[in-house]
Order: structure tokens, then C-alpha cells, then sequence
């Protein structure tokens, strides 16, 4: 499956690119879609932001994202990183005083907010001193309008930006008036870009949801559905980077889940809930990065029970990432805070872990000779390891068995 999103730069008045737009599509047609904007804003974020490694479609700039009165009430922006987004309420949004607290809040939190297509209502006023950006729509807004207010509002440290420019003309009026940002077909049209993006299995989904939902978190049970599936566990990993500015390296799903919290968590199984409606993935190859995880996990428990058994299994289950998604594994991987050891055996087959990973590659493609002097290393003999291979089968059999059976 893929992804799409639009990508309209914002320039400076030097014509360069300051920032872009991210504008949600779920086809190559660049148009919006018949979906509501609370669900386009939500899958936008799960997608580019939970599965795909957002720094590479931004290029080290900010992104504009939509938001909707609910989902901003519902919390959906602080899943967000602070550096990376400016939160643009919507035009049609009630300025209503939950939403006001909500815009202090995130204020506070050190998030950038923009009022999208500002129609100068007195309705905004008290929320001014929160807001760092005001978008004029120039096909909607006077030149007189916005330089009145502009004028009126010379004490708020305010950027303007100009959208919808559409010749040269508009691009000089507004920036004689003070305006610093500009979008619009003038400089670019939206861009395209389609990327590979993988589903959760919904069964998994719907059972973690149930899960976290309980008064108490059971972390055995979120990280045994967690192993089950590597599109959540990838997710979970990037949510956990985004929320947290210098978040700990990550050894194990459940220390991820319990690092989140349960609120955290909660909203992030939530996200993936009402976002990953239907899938179509390589069954062989989740099954295939399962049986390395088990595989790997085993083969840990053998050589160092008591170290890097979770860590393995981690491995493991990542080690096929790249061939799902069509990317380079040290750009999927990215800033995601795995832990050295984890990610060194992935991109440098380092240590024991990457030994661990070696070795079952080495096993798939009966590469015996170097399957004989790994067996000599772990301190077994084939049949040991032939059994352990056959156990981790025999475990991948029996979770796709239980989803098949619930579902």
C-alpha cells in the first residue's frame, strides 16, 4: 500500500523556502478527498508521521498541518513534536473558550499556531497573544482589511502570511505592507509525493484498543500483541520520538508502552484505531520478519538468557523493514530512539545481536558451512538448532492462527 500527501511550499520574501504545507491525499490525484477533515488531519499525522520518516519530506523545515476544532480538543496535535509542526486552526472552528484553553495549553508547550484563512472576527481577538502566525487569504480578505488590521495590531509579535498569491503583483503589494510568508499557485502548485506505507493488522488493533482501555495497563499483554505485528511496533517507536524530545533507547516494546504512560498510550492505539481501516500487506513477509524476531529472541535466550533476549526479538522483527517499504533501513530507522546495540546489529550486523540476525539469514538460505561455525559459537549442535527454528515457525502458526480464529 501507499501513502500520499500534498506538499505546497510557504516561501520568505526572498522566494525561498521557509516551510510547507501538508495537505492529506489518499490517490495521485492531487484534489482533497470526500472525507471529513477531522479524518483527513488524522491520517495525515499516523501516516507521515507515526510510519514514515518525516524528516526526509521536510528537509530539515517546519510543516503547516490542519487542525479542526475536535481534534485539537481531543489532544490529537501534542502528539506532534514541537520543532517540527506549526498547528493551523482551521477557518470554520467555534473560537469558544475550551478552545482558547486548548490554544494556551499548547502555547505553553512550546507549540508554533497559525489561524488559517483569518477573517478578522473580534471572535479572535483574546486568542491573539497565543498565536504566532495569521494566514490571509487574498482571495477572501481586502488589501484594505489586512493592512487595517495589521496596523491595529503592531504591539503582538504576529507573522502574516499571504495565501492564495496568485501573480507577482500580489506577491509585491503584501510584502510592501510587511507580510513575511506567502503560498500560493504564484511560486507552486501542491507537490505530490507517494511513499510505501504499511497497515497494522486490524485484529491487533482492536485488541490492543480493548487493552488499554482497562483501568489497569497490562504490559505483558501490550507487548505480546506488539510483537505480533511490525507496522504497530514501528509506530510505536516513532510516536515515542515524537512525544519525547530526548527520549531513553528502547530494548523492549513494553518499555516503550510503559515510557508512554497510559493516557500517552491510550491516544496513540487510539490514532492507530481510527486511521488503519483495511490493509493489503506481504503476508510472507510479516511472517517472515515474525519467525526472525522468535528466531532471534531463542537464539538470545540460549547464548544470553538473561541480556538481550527482547532486544533480539526487536531485531529481528525490523530486519525485513526495508524490503516492505521500498527505503533504506538506516532512513526508516532514522532518529527512532532504538538502542545502539539494536541498531547496529540492523544496519552494521554489530555485536551479538547482529550475530543472532547473521546467523537465522544464514539458516534461510541453507548457507551451511556458515551455519556450522555459528552453531560451534552459540555452544549447540544442529538438531538444538534446527528445533529452535522450527519452535519460532511453530510460535508465528499459532499467533496468525489466534487472529484468524478471533477474527
Amino acid at each position: 500500500m501507499y501513502s500520499y500527501v500534498a506538499r505546497q511550499p510557504i516561501l520568505d520574501r526572498e522566494m525561498k523556502t521557509h516551510a510547507y504545507e501538508l495537505l492529506f491525499r489518499n490517490s495521485l490525484d492531487n484534489v482533497f478527498p470526500r472525507i471529513s477533515a477531522q479524518q483527513a488531519t488524522a491520517r495525515l499525522v499516523a501516516e507521515q508521521f507515526l510510519q514514515q520518516n518525516i524528516d526526509q519530506l521536510l528537509g530539515g523545515r517546519p510543516c503547516f498541518i490542519n487542525f479542526p476544532h475536535s481534534l485539537l480538543l481531543e489532544g490529537l496535535a501534542e502528539c506532534l513534536p514541537q520543532d517540527k509542526v506549526v498547528i493551523e486552526i482551521l477557518e470554520d472552528a467555534e473560537p469558544d473558550d475550551a478552545l482558547l484553553t486548548k490554544v494556551v495549553q499548547l502555547h505553553r508547550q512550546g507549540y508554533r499556531l497559525a489561524l488559517d484563512d483569518f477573517t478578522l472576527s473580534p471572535a479572535w481577538e483574546r486568542f491573539l497573544p497565543y498565536i504566532q502566525i495569521i494566514k490571509f487569504d487574498l482571495r477572501a480578505t481586502s488589501l484594505a482589511s489586512i493592512e487595517r488590521f495589521m496596523a491595529s495590531h503592531r504591539a503582538l509579535p504576529l507573522t502574516y502570511l499571504a495565501e492564495k498569491v496568485e501573480d507577482k503583483g500580489e506577491f509585491e503589494r503584501m510584502k510592501a505592507l510587511g507580510v513575511e510568508l506567502f503560498q500560493g499557485f504564484f511560486f507552486s502548485r501542491p507537490e505530490m509525493v507517494k511513499q510505501t506505507t504499511m497497515q497494522p493488522a486490524q485484529l491487533v488493533v482492536m485488541q490492543l484498543l480493548n487493552v488499554v482501555n482497562q483501568p489497569e495497563l497490562d504490559l505483558d499483554r501490550i507487548e505480546q500483541l506488539l510483537n505480533q505485528d511490525v507496522s504497530l511496533s514501528l509506530k510505536l517507536l516513532r510516536y515515542v520520538n515524537h512525544l519525547k524530545s530526548h527520549p531513553h533507547p528502547i530494548a523492549s516494546f513494553r518499555q516503550a508502552a510503559g515510557y508512554l504512560g497510559h493516557a500517552q498510550l491510550k491516544r496513540f492505539v487510539t490514532l492507530i484505531a481510527t486511521t488503519s481501516a483495511g490493509h493489503n500487506k506481504s503476508a510472507e513477509l510479516y511472517q517472515m520478519s515474525l519467525i526472525r524476531a522468535r528466531f532471534c529472541e531463542l537464539l538470545a535466550h540460549t547464548h544470553a538468557p538473561t541480556q538481550q533476549a527482547q532486544q533480539a526479538f526487536i531485531t529481528g522483527l525490523f530486519s525485513l523493514l526495508d524490503v516492505l517499504m521500498g527505503q533504506p533501513l538506516d532512513q526508516l530507522l532514522g532518529p527512532i530512539p532504538l538502542t545502539g546495540e539494536i541498531r547496529g546489529a540492523l544496519l552494521s550486523r554489530a555485536g551479538n545481536l547482529g550475530f543472532y540476525l547473521t546467523f537465522c539469514e544464514d539458516y534461510e538460505s541453507a548457507n551451511w558451512p556458515r551455519v556450522t561455525a555459528g552453531t560451534a559459537r552459540l555452544g549447540l549442535n544442529e538438531e538444538k538448532v534446527s528445533n529452535l527454528y522450527l519452535a519460532a515457525t511453530a510460535w508465528v502458526n499459532e499467533q496468525l492462527h489466534a487472529m484468524a480464529g478471533a477474527d
